[in-house]
């Protein structure tokens, strides 16, 4: 589990009015509305879901679940989605012992359900953007760092799942600004109901 908490930045500019700090307005926010202080960006390019669960967590998502998972798809649409991450075709299909005329037949179907619920699943889909940006150091007693977000990949044997989380409506204004200072166009939405 990799755990990462948010910098508060608290430095001014040359000339600049002392405004309250984002993590302060947060704070209040969420004690006086009982909701997540979101400023999301005017034009919006990806919007990220964080889904309420029962065991008191947020999920963060990239867009709705699905009832079911999709059905399975060839060798070929699967070896396609891994080369993206530099394997040839020629070195997938030796590996998955996959003959040419293979290719076009629907793959294994335990091995299609993994792959989607890891890679192409929502929360799978939000865990690679997210892991892949700045969003603070690791968690810590850095001075500074607030909030909290945690990447889960694998919790246990058996389980390659991957999801990422966060505890509190507060973590979810940080995550929002965070976004926002990033320039990354990313909303947040809230959904209080588990998928």
């Amino acid at each position: 589990m990799d755990r990462r908490q948010f910098l508060i930045r608290v430095g001014l500019a040359a000339g600049q009015l002392a405004l309250p700090r984002f993590f302060d307005r947060a704070l209040a926010f969420v004690e006086n509305h009982g909701e997540p202080l979101l400023e999301l960006p005017r034009n919006s390019e990806r919007e990220l879901i964080a889904s309420y669960q029962e065991d008191g967590v947020y999920w963060i998502i990239d867009g709705l679940m699905p009832k079911e998972i999709p059905p399975v798809i060839t060798w070929r649409e699967y070896f396609q989605n891994l080369e993206r991450w530099s394997n040839t075709l020629p070195d997938l299909m030796e590996s998955w012992e996959v003959a040419s005329q293979q290719l076009d037949q629907p793959m294994n179907k335990w091995t299609w359900e993994d792959h989607w619920c890891r890679v192409l699943s929502p929360n799978g889909l939000a865990w690679d953007y997210l892991c892949e940006l700045d969003l603070g150091p690791q968690f810590g007693k850095d001075q500074g760092a607030e909030g909290e977000i945690r990447f889960i990949d694998g919790p246990s044997p058996g389980n390659d799942s991957r999801w990422v989380e966060v505890d509190d409506l507060l973590s979810i204004s940080l995550l929002q600004n965070r976004l926002n200072e990033l320039g990354e166009n990313t909303s947040l939405e809230i959904n209080d109901s588990p998928f």
